[in-house]
C-alpha cells in the first residue's frame, strides 16, 4: 500500500511537470498535440509502475531521466510537426532526428523494445517526410505515436522490466 501510494505521488508529481511545461507543444495545435501528451503520460505511467522501489531516491533519479527523455521526443515533435509549412522534406526529416534518439532507455526499460520502435519510427520518418505537405497535423503525430507505441500500443510493462531497483 505504501509503495502504492509512493508510486502514484511520484508519478503525479513528474506528470504534473509535463503538462505545466507548455514550450512542449508551443508550434502545435490542440489537436496535433493531444494524442503526443497521452501518449508521453503513458509511458511516464509504464515506467513509474515498473519501479522496484518508489520512495527510494534513485527512483526519483529515473524518473527525471525518463521525463527529460519525453521532453526531447515532444520538444522534436513540435518543432517538425509544428514548423512542416516552412520546411521540405528533407528539413522536415531531419527535425525528427532528436526524436530517434530519445528512444532508448530509459523511455524503454531495456534496449530491445527501444530498438524495435527505433526502427519503426526511423522508417516511418522518410515516408512522413514526403507526405508532409498532404497529410495534416492530426495525421502526421498520430502515425507517430503509432510507431512510437511499439507493437500493441504502448510499449506494456510486461516488455519493460524494473527501473530504479535499489
Amino acid at each position: 500500500m505504501a509503495d502504492d501510494a509512493a508510486r502514484d505521488a511520484l508519478e503525479q508529481r513528474f506528470a504534473e511537470q509535463l503538462l505545466d511545461d507548455e514550450s512542449l507543444r508551443a508550434d502545435l495545435t490542440d489537436d496535433e498535440y493531444q494524442p503526443l501528451q497521452d501518449w508521453a503520460l503513458d509511458r511516464l505511467h509504464e515506467r513509474a509502475c515498473a519501479l522496484a522501489d518508489p520512495a527510494a531516491s534513485d527512483a526519483e533519479t529515473a524518473m527525471a531521466s525518463i521525463l527529460e527523455t519525453l521532453r526531447q521526443v515532444l520538444r522534436a515533435v513540435d518543432e517538425a510537426v509544428g514548423h512542416r509549412a516552412d520546411r521540405d522534406a528533407q528539413a522536415f526529416a531531419e527535425g525528427l532526428a532528436p526524436l530517434v534518439e530519445a528512444i532508448a532507455p530509459p523511455l524503454y526499460a531495456v534496449e530491445g523494445p527501444a530498438t524495435e520502435v527505433r526502427k519503426n519510427v526511423e522508417a516511418l520518418i522518410p515516408r512522413l517526410a514526403a507526405q508532409k505537405d498532404d497529410l495534416d497535423g492530426p495525421a502526421l503525430v498520430e502515425e507517430l505515436v503509432t510507431a512510437l507505441a511499439g507493437p500493441g500500443g504502448t510499449a506494456s510493462a510486461a516488455h519493460d522490466g524494473e527501473v530504479g531497483a535499489g
